[in-house]
């Protein structure tokens, strides 16, 4: 079988069109599909009946899969995934990460002590209204940026934190999730990424981003932002970004090294529902390989495990 594909984006994303992925894929349409990956950024699939089993066994054929730091998300049964949206038990208590407002411009993992380069994101509950994901390349932004720009960036490495993004969403609502143990936190240190780097499959030029990091080498953290910035209004222009309004039964993978997204408003479904199942898959090969993943895992692996 060929897999059939329809452009999203004259520069990224492309749909897949029909493979069924609630069954598992072939060695060589699995090849294909891995290959498209790499090429276009940005996978979509409609229809697509996944159990959370389906998904974990998926993100296994991508690569390694992370174990979701905010472990009383991830699903017992199958770790790999975890849940995103506003769903609350009886009592008010979140089922499901859920960060009011919404995030801005990000790359997942960025914050992490190693790239995650895939994500998957499925959807089983959407609401009517709000509740989409918008996407931009970040390689096509360091195409589109000015030279000066990339020159001043070419050597110069970012002090990303997960600690720094995480307590003050904490603070700002301590229902929402479970504070992390100090085993938990010791094992998510800060971390310096380089801004530019080369993808380690395609060969391309990409600009990594954190939107928020904690400082720079090279140049003053002020500096650092007001570049960032820029790049983001030239990667953000409304011809370059794709905004996915989601339907249930949708599953998108993304490379997180040539690929930022965003949430959007949550206040337009507060009185709806949305439940999401997220993976994060470490691909090979990888910008930044870690020799104790496993370990890692282990340690925000979810209660019953």
């Amino acid at each position: 079988m060929h897999v059939k594909t329809k452009p999203i984006m004259r520069n990224f994303g492309v749909e897949v069109l029909n493979v069924d992925l609630s069954n598992p894929v072939s060695s060589s349409v699995f090849a294909e599909i891995r290959a498209l990956y790499f090429e276009h950024s940005l996978l979509l699939f409609r229809g697509q009946l996944l159990t959370p089993a389906d998904q974990a066994r998926l993100a296994h054929q991508l690569g390694q899969p992370k174990i979701e730091t905010r472990k009383q998300f991830n699903l017992v049964d199958h770790p790999e995934v975890s849940t995103l949206g506003n769903i609350e038990d009886a009592t008010g208590k979140p089922l499901t990460f859920f960060v009011r407002g919404g995030f801005g411009w990000h790359t997942d993992g960025s914050v992490a002590c190693h790239v995650d380069a895939a994500t998957l994101l499925y959807a089983v509950e959407v609401p009517e209204e709000g509740g989409g994901t918008l996407f931009c390349s970040s390689a096509t932004a360091y195409e589109e940026v000015p030279l000066s720009i990339r020159d001043e960036l070419c050597e110069v490495s970012m002090l990303c934190s997960f600690h720094a993004h995480n307590d003050p969403l904490y603070e700002s609502n301590p229902e929402s999730f479970i504070q992390l143990t100090p085993t938990e936190r010791a094992a998510l240190p800060p971390v310096w990424h380089k801004v530019v780097q080369t993808h380690p499959v395609t060969g391309k030029h990409v600009f990594y981003l954190n939107l928020d990091p904690m400082k720079f080498s090279g140049i003053t953290r002020e500096r650092g932002i007001t570049l960032f910035n820029r790049i983001l209004e030239i990667a953000t222009q409304p011809n370059l970004v794709y905004r996915h309004r989601w339907q249930p039964k949708e599953l998108i993978i993304w490379d997180n090294h040539a690929m930022l997204h965003s949430g959007t408003l949550t206040d337009i479904y507060a009185t709806d529902r949305r439940l999401m199942h997220r993976s994060f898959v470490y691909t090979e090969p990888t910008e930044r390989p870690i020799p104790n993943l496993e370990e890692l895992n282990a340690i925000f692996m979810p209660n019953g495990i």
